[in-house]
């Protein structure tokens, strides 16, 4: 049985609420605002067991989409908790504040975004470039195989670290506009629908078409910030937002080698596959972008090479800590110089050695990395799991409470209902007291004590007046059945929603244990591969000091420590 519900006469606003006193309740003390922008303000803060400073982000409650940007918010929560990625800010904690606001708090980065960079310096040297872009598709395939969209990949949100294991160490931020599982419907925030995610500079023809997208919608962006890093400007530019996004859809992208003619061919190839119009035309994945930036690399490393240089036996320049591809480059290379120079004798004994020390370290490198990456699918993949098990709650959560709050107003309803009825009846009983108070007590003497007149005109009144009542009683009763199916139905959600606090409970302890230990050996096992990586550093520079040394002695005719 329905009824229209009446909304309350006075619209109930929650309180507001002292966002400092609630996060000290959570354990942050909030130190200073690092900004404001349109969707959150940002807070510097300390977590009080621990100590650590980090940034606490707060959805804004003063704007129309303001429940809109709680949810994803949320989303940014589900995805990123626990997850420890060299490569992704990292996301420490967060929830909902009792007023809907969503918060989160990340890790305290130093340093500035590459936006900034870029505006300081106009274009980036393309090793630096292309360094910064395996970083960035390292994250991204993180992202992608927990099955979510970053769906805004551009300068601003990655974050150049002042400290970190690689030289100009990334962070990929802002997963605030992340689509997940395909735009699923159980994902924290509602559906996009034809609303264009991103950054127009940067953005795939399909989101700019409406469609949802996967992840070659990011390596689409990738490719467009590549081009713009190499030859300082996007691949498109206009003063009307709109136009760009129709020439994205519509127009070729000039090719990268009319404005940068100095580049090897594969990066040519690499960033003009990314920024294909069809997502079946771009890489497949992340690690096949991963792949073909791991070659240019080494391309950019050896540009500098020749077959004078190699004659001449010249000292290769010693790299940064931090550069991978530099320390393999100056490794073949070394590799090549000796061979060239001692191919006629016998190699010295702690030449040898050094070789056999670097071609040793390089190979523990090249396992520390595949341990490293099977342990980052296994987290992945127990984080994927976890993330479509916290979606299908979340979903559950939202439906209840849209149903309790609906059951609670169909019980509010009800109540009136009884209110109103019991209210007519009060008035109609009254009347009908009043009109048969000039009746009642009279005794009955045939006619003479009654005034016939009066009692005749009584009946159609007292009719309609007992009709009234009966239709009152009839509506008393079917609102206080009502009353009793709201208070039923309420009963049987309230169970319902102690089944999924109970079953979101228990994903938080399994998160706990399996997912957090997984993260953990993650973390581990990237430990590991900065380790290998600093000892393959270590092992090239004792082959590069043994190089030099034998080869000064060898051109002067002598033997080392002579």
């Amino acid at each position: 049985m329905g009824f229209p519900v009446q909304p309350d006469p006075i619209p109930r606003r929650p309180p507001r609420l002292n966002v400092p006193a609630e996060l000290l309740r959570l354990g942050y003390v909030l130190l200073s605002r690092i900004g404001e922008g349109a969707t959150a303000e940002v807070w510097d803060a300390k977590h009080g067991p621990t100590g650590r400073v980090v940034a606490i982000k707060v959805s804004r409650g003063d704007v129309p989409e303001a429940a809109i940007i709680s949810a994803r918010m949320q989303t940014a929560w589900n995805v990123g908790r626990g997850l420890r990625h060299a490569h992704i800010v990292a996301t420490l904690d967060g929830g909902l504040l009792p007023d809907g606001r969503a918060w989160l708090a990340m890790e305290r980065l130093v340093g500035q975004d590459l936006q900034s960079e870029l505006d300081a310096r106009g274009v980036l040297e393309p090793a630096r470039a292309v360094h910064i872009a395996r970083q960035v598709a390292a994250g991204l395939q993180v992202l992608h195989r927990r099955g979510v969209v970053h769906r805004d990949v551009k300068p601003e949100n990655v974050f150049l670290c002042a400290s970190g294991h690689l030289a100009d160490h990334v962070k990929l931020i802002d997963l605030g506009v992340l689509s997940v599982a395909v735009d699923d419907p159980e994902r924290a925030h509602e559906d996009t629908g034809q609303l264009i995610m991103g950054t127009p500079l940067y953005l795939a023809p399909e989101m700019a078409e409406g469609h949802r997208p996967d992840g070659r919608a990011d390596l689409y962006a990738l490719g467009a910030m590549v081009y713009h890093l190499l030859c300082g400007q996007p691949p498109f530019e206009h003063d009307d937002p709109t136009e760009v996004v129709r020439q994205h859809m519509r127009e070729a992208v000039p090719p990268l080698e009319t404005r940068h003619g100095e580049l090897p061919e594969p990066l040519y190839r690499l960033v003009a596959a990314c920024l294909e119009k069809r997502p079946e035309d771009r890489p497949p994945d992340a690690q096949a972008v991963i792949d073909a930036l791991a070659l240019v690399s080494d391309a950019l490393a050896a540009a500098g090479d020749a077959d004078e240089s190699l004659r001449q036996a010249a000292v290769p320049p010693i790299p940064g800590t931090g550069l991978p591809s530099d320390w393999r480059y100056l490794h073949t290379v070394l590799g090549r110089y000796v061979g060239m120079i001692w191919r006629d004798r016998p190699l010295p004994a702690g030449l040898r050695d050094a070789l056999e020390w670097a071609e040793d370290a390089r190979l523990a490198v090249e396992t520390a990395d595949g341990a490293l990456e099977l342990r980052r699918e296994r987290a992945d993949g127990l984080a994927r799991v976890r993330i479509a098990a916290q979606g299908r709650l979340d979903g559950q959560r939202r439906d209840l409470g849209r149903a309790l709050e609906s059951g609670e107003a169909q019980l509010r309803a009800a109540q009136r209902q009884i209110e109103e009825a019991q209210v007519e009846l009060t008035l109609l009983d009254d009347r009908y007291r009043t009109m048969l108070s000039g009746l009642v007590g009279r005794e009955a003497r045939g006619f003479d004590g009654y005034d016939v007149e009066r009692v005749i005109a009584l009946r159609r009144p007292v009719r309609g007046l007992l009709a009234a009542r009966n239709d009152a009683d009839r509506r008393l009763a079917e609102a206080r059945a009502l009353e009793r199916e709201a208070v039923e139905h309420l009963a049987l959600l309230h169970a319902e929603a102690l089944e999924v606090e109970s079953a979101h409970h228990e994903l938080r302890l399994r998160e706990q244990d399996e997912e957090r230990r997984a993260e953990l050996m993650a973390d581990a096992a990237a430990d590991a591969a900065v380790t290998a990586q600093r000892a393959y550093e270590n092992a090239c520079l004792q082959l590069f000091t043994e190089y030099v040394e034998q080869a000064a002695a060898r051109l002067r005719g002598t033997q080392p420590g002579v």
